[in-house]
């Protein structure tokens, strides 16, 4: 046989050979399955669990199951003082949480958490989404943020005590963490740190009066249960800002097609979050009015403004507190706050987002 029939029968057995292979159902590589754990310290009840777990299966789904994870609500795997530090040991890979469990962690972010008067949740969502964006705080810099919502403090609750104006706030304990602490304080009232897990028994022992917090656990915590008043006091709201991140670890060790997918979920997500604060804070308003006694109302705009003014001085001890600490732009964390509410705010009406204003509250003369 000549050497050119050989070099041709060769090159035929070499092309043929990957197919006699193929046809012996060799195995192909499989792209390995991306097992993360997802936590939340929030009661299983609680419209948000349900949002979390959701977004954990929206992200399983479009990744054709190249990702699992395994939700551990109520506080199964972490509680909420120590998600920050869960996520970045990778307790739990990812967890949510707010910034106020945490004072002095995330000091730029903490501007977001001032009583500068958040109408809604969902504004307050929207705005600091924004701050995050724009500033970039080099304090998440150790994992990988997801979303941010928020809530706002603007359900003043008592037990027994139906407070109109200020001055009937001198010795009254309100439940208050964070910057909420401060602002209860500059209100006239006694702050206290008590975790939202134990507030209901505290308000019944009476070990505090009330609290000052996201009107919407008059319903996820049953507040309405052990306080009869509630004051919607929008004009003094703080908020709790909350986060859902990753720990950074894990994050980078994903294949870039998944990372989108968890980016686009998010980001879908994070408008649900928004819209969820405000349905979940009229739920708590109609539940608390659904118990004979109860009564949810609103300030006067005058006695509003006077309880606005009174906060104004924890703006200004945030600002000293940044320049201390080497931070000249505390003013202008605040001054974008600002104008970050006063731009959402009419947007929420023009998009038709439902709101606790839609409900007309009755107004409380002081």
């Amino acid at each position: 046989m000549s050497l050119k029939k050989l070099i041709g029968i060769a090159l035929i057995v070499a092309l043929l050979l990957p197919v006699a292979f193929g046809s012996l159902g060799c195995p192909t590589k499989t792209p390995e399955v991306i097992q993360l754990s997802s936590a939340l310290y929030l009661p299983v009840a609680h419209p948000f669990t349900a949002l979390q777990e959701q977004w954990g299966k929206d992200i399983m789904a479009q990744s054709n199951g190249r990702v699992e994870i395994t939700f551990y609500p109520g506080g199964q795997l972490l509680g909420a003082p120590q998600t920050a530090d869960g996520i970045v040991e990778d307790i739990a890979d990812i967890a949510f949480a707010h910034i106020g469990y945490t004072p002095g962690r995330f000091p730029v972010t903490e501007a977001l958490d001032l009583p500068v008067g958040y109408p809604t949740g969902w504004v307050g969502s929207h705005v600091a989404t924004d701050f995050y964006n724009n500033f970039k705080p080099a304090e998440w810099d150790n994992m990988h943020v997801l979303l941010f919502n928020a809530g706002t403090t603007a359900g003043l609750m008592l037990h027994d005590k139906k407070i109109t104006n200020m001055d009937q706030l001198k010795g009254v304990s309100l439940r208050g963490a964070g910057e909420v602490a401060d602002a209860i304080a500059a209100l006239g009232a006694t702050p206290r740190d008590v975790p939202m897990a134990e507030m209901y028994d505290s308000v019944s022992k009476g070990v505090v009066d009330g609290s000052l917090v996201g009107i919407e656990t008059l319903k996820s915590f049953k507040m309405a249960d052990v306080c009869k008043y509630t004051a919607f006091a929008w004009q003094v709201g703080n908020m709790y800002t909350f986060y859902l991140a990753m720990n950074l670890e894990k994050w980078n060790s994903m294949p870039a097609d998944i990372q989108q997918i968890f980016t686009d979920v998010s980001a879908e997500y994070a408008e649900k979050w928004a819209v969820a604060w405000n349905n979940a804070d009229m739920a708590g308003i109609q539940y608390s009015l659904s118990i004979p006694g109860n009564e949810v109302y609103r300030l006067t705009d005058a006695e509003g403004q006077r309880w606005h003014d009174a906060v104004q001085v924890v703006l200004s001890n945030y600002v000293q507190k940044r320049a201390a600490a080497g931070d000249n732009n505390g003013q202008a964390y605040i001054d974008y706050i600002k104008e970050r509410v006063a731009y959402w705010t009419p947007l929420g009406a023009q998009e038709n987002i439902a709101s606790p204003f839609d409900l007309n509250l009755p107004i409380a003369q002081p």
